[in-house]
């Protein structure tokens, strides 16, 4: 019983980031925003924007380096985390504004947008929205492109109406089962440090343990799907017009953003960069820090 109050806890930083962390609040949305904020803010703006279920420490490893050279933003979305988590209906545009409005309040009036995953879509979807707002891209395993994946049933299972609470907080009575089912984001989880390891069981287990996480984890999930399919030939239109610098960038093993998600944005949006991370899955910058930041790193002395 110990360990499963442990889980009900507040999340706690990783360990090496706890000084950058910092509370904005957002008066637009009466919301508090939890966010790292590292390096000298008179230095060009990077903004990180995680991915579903994921909070602002997936970028943990890559924090430290890039704050040399770039005043690092990194964000938990709202509902995620410790940002607030209001209950009212996650939609692309409520969370959309939400970083918008971040970006406000820390007086920031352009960045380059680093995006994991969900984080990677709305960063491409801000592009178009607001390019006068973004000095470029960086995407990670998600676009505005929808999915070409056809397995990934596992989040087929949580977007369906009662059948995903049904499994989300069945994951409570069994910790181990709950660190298992972010398996499917890695190539190997087991060779990942020990320290890690041992963060993300404990991550994991208490998102779990958050109904207000949980809450805006389903209304988020259910919310985009639908918003995609509505907008997919007017994203693609748009994109072709997309002039901003965006790299592309995918874990080797990564099963929910395949290399068929790839080349319809390579055709359709102008100045594209792709890399590639060897042995990574859909977490490239947590899997393989070092040659995450060995690939990004020249195309950002551009921007930095």
């Amino acid at each position: 019983m110990a360990s499963i109050n442990k889980f009900k806890e507040p999340m706690l930083p990783w360990p090496e980031l706890s000084r950058f962390s910092k509370k904005i609040e957002i008066a637009a949305n009466d919301l508090s925003l939890f966010a790292f904020c590292a390096g000298k803010q008179k230095n060009p703006a990077l903004l990180m924007i995680h991915g579903l279920g994921d909070e602002a420490d997936t970028w943990r490893h890559i924090i430290p380096p890039l704050s040399e050279k770039f005043y690092v933003i990194a964000m938990d979305l709202p509902g995620f985390g410790r940002s607030d988590k209001p209950n009212l209906k996650y939609t692309p545009s409520f969370m959309i504004n939400g970083i918008i409005n971040l970006m406000d309040a820390c007086e920031i009036q352009k960045a380059v947008l680093m995006g994991s995953s969900l984080g990677g879509i709305f960063s491409h979807q801000i592009a178009i929205d607001h390019p006068e707002r973004v000095e470029s891209l960086i995407l990670i395993g998600g676009t505005l492109l929808p999915s070409a994946s056809k397995g990934n049933w596992g989040i087929k299972l949580m977007a369906l109406p009662l059948v995903g609470e049904w499994f989300y907080t069945r994951l409570r009575k069994d910790p181990d089962a709950a660190y298992d089912s972010i398996r499917n984001v890695y190539y190997d989880l087991n060779h990942m440090p020990e320290e890690d390891r041992e963060f993300l069981y404990e991550r994991v287990n208490k998102r779990v343990w958050s109904d207000g996480q949980r809450r805006a984890y389903f209304s988020t999930l259910r919310k985009l799907s639908a918003w995609m399919k509505k907008n997919q030939n007017n994203s693609v239109s748009l994109l072709k017009d997309l002039g901003l610098p965006t790299m592309v960038v995918r874990g080797e093993y990564d099963q929910l953003f395949s290399e068929n998600n790839l080349e319809p944005l390579l055709k359709i949006q102008p100045n594209i960069t792709k890399v590639t991370i060897q042995n990574a899955g859909h977490l490239p910058h947590q899997e393989k820090p070092d040659l995450f930041l060995e690939g990004i790193n020249p195309w950002l002395e551009a921007f930095s």
